[in-house]
């Protein structure tokens, strides 16, 4: 018999059942591990009286269940709360998070804001950065906010969820100074269920109604030649409010949210492209009030805005075509006008920074709002709230200007008989002409855009007043 075998067989363990072995041996192989855990733990030779008071400032405060995100309420005198911002206490410098989330409500719904205190706490740029979906901004600051510092808001409690500041104390008030310069449109103020609010001021029916028949007048009796644009605009703003203003309702809104879709872009205003507006207008089976009036009021703004352009800075004058018949192979001609410049339209902004500001009916559509922010017809704090750096941001400003040069030119395309004149009414600057023919002895062919080719192409100036302009030879 093998020796091992033999030993196994006089060992107390092999008269045991299969079951007690089991239990056996589950309970040896408990103790070995607990005694290899007790190996493996680091020993101490002694413990003193400061390592012990730490062990036990440990134990008060345990850092496991620390509460990264606060929730920060202001409270009114009589105590009634309203939620203004979130800030995450990980992000803590010199006592200031620097991380921050805030929102609010408005008729358009609800919208999000992200404050980064991170380039100001760096001391790379006196700005705080703000993101809002796809929009950046940048908000101009004299330096640390010292209320927020000093509030201590990175000294609470760990299992702190919420804290509440006064209305009145500076901290609370350099929160609401960020959302004011971002957002100048909004009168903040608290809602029901304790949330902050937007309300965008906006004219009423009879507001808005006499504001477009003053237009109107101006435009019939003042102006020798009306742009078709501005003039489109107000004939639609003006069918629109007829419509918002209808007995029956649901027919009203029908009519007016046809308008809408039928009409082409660029005869609509801002507004009535806002994507934000129209989707809350024209698919809510009952829309506010108040957003059908802030998109007519913000309209009615736009148009006013286009007009003062017209009357400052436009210059009513003759685009004449002379040239000799025996160098004329046809009659008629197309005459095409580009501007070489940016159109002289009273900027105040000469920076290489561009305000920007948000509003709810332009949100996500920083094209349009750079627009109106250009026209005046939304606020644009100077020295606060400004654009920051994105690769379409040349693009749009430059779409901008292309939008009101063309809104407030009377034609910047026509045909012109040759020895015939065209009357014009243009933004003063230098313009691109090109002429190509516009029929001729083989005008039953037809011919696509890019196979054109201009005849004459030249530079004109329109500047001085009551400008004459004579092409007289190609």
């Amino acid at each position: 018999m093998n020796q091992w075998t033999w030993l196994f067989k006089k060992f107390p363990f092999s008269n045991l059942t299969i079951k007690s072995r089991a239990v056996i041996g589950s309970s040896l192989g408990v103790l070995v591990i607990l005694g290899c855990q007790n190996l493996m733990r680091p020993q101490s030779s002694g413990t003193s009286a400061k390592d012990a008071s730490a062990l036990g400032a440990a134990v008060i405060e345990d850092k496991s269940h620390i509460v990264a995100s606060i929730k920060v309420f202001v409270a009114d005198a009589q105590g009634k709360e309203a939620y203004i911002a979130d800030f995450d206490r990980t992000t803590c410098v010199d006592g200031l998070p620097t991380l921050w989330s805030t929102g609010f409500t408005s008729v358009f719904g609800e919208h999000r804001f992200d404050i980064d205190y991170t380039n100001l706490v760096d001391k790379r740029a006196s700005v705080v950065n703000i993101k809002s979906g796809k929009e950046r901004f940048q908000i101009a600051v004299d330096g640390i906010p010292q209320g927020l510092s000093k509030a201590g808001l990175c000294d609470l409690p760990f299992r702190t969820e919420k804290t509440t500041l006064a209305a009145g104390s500076e901290s609370s008030k350099e929160i609401m100074a960020l959302l004011q310069s971002v957002a100048p449109d909004c009168s903040f103020g608290a809602a029901e269920g304790g949330k902050l609010s937007c309300t965008i001021p906006h004219g009423g029916e009879g507001d808005v109604r006499t504001r477009l028949d003053l237009l109107t007048k101006n435009m019939s009796t003042k102006w020798n030649h009306q742009p078709y644009l501005l003039i489109r605009r107000l004939t639609l703003t003006k069918q629109l409010l007829d419509a918002s203003q209808s007995a029956d309702e649901a027919k009203g809104l029908h009519k007016f949210c046809r308008v809408i879709e039928f009409s082409l872009p660029h005869e609509l205003p801002l507004a009535f492209r806002s994507l934000n507006w129209q989707s809350k207008v024209c698919r809510d089976k009952s829309p506010n009030k108040d957003l059908i009036m802030i998109g007519l009021d913000q309209a009615t703004r736009e148009i006013e805005a286009l007009a003062h352009r017209i009357e400052d800075t436009s210059l009513v004058g003759t685009f004449t075509l002379a040239v000799p018949h025996d160098k004329s192979p046809v009659k008629e001609y197309w005459i095409s006008l580009q501007p070489m410049d940016l159109p002289v339209l009273d900027k105040n902004d000469t920076s290489a920074q561009n305000p920007c500001v948000w509003h709810p009916i332009f949100a996500e559509q920083m094209d349009k709002a750079l627009i109106a922010m250009d026209l005046g017809q939304i606020k644009s704090p100077s020295g606060k709230s400004f654009c920051a750096p994105i690769p379409d941001l040349a693009k749009a400003m430059k779409d901008s200007d292309h939008y009101i040069r063309a809104s407030i030119a009377s034609e910047m395309e026509f045909p012109i008989v040759n020895g015939q004149s065209k009357l014009l009414r243009l933004p003063t600057g230098d313009y691109k002409f090109s002429i190509t023919q516009l029929n001729g002895p083989f005008s039953e062919e037809m011919f696509t855009t890019e196979e054109i080719i201009p005849i004459s192409i030249g530079q004109v100036s329109w500047k001085t007043n009551r400008p004459h302009l004579v092409i007289k030879n190609w």
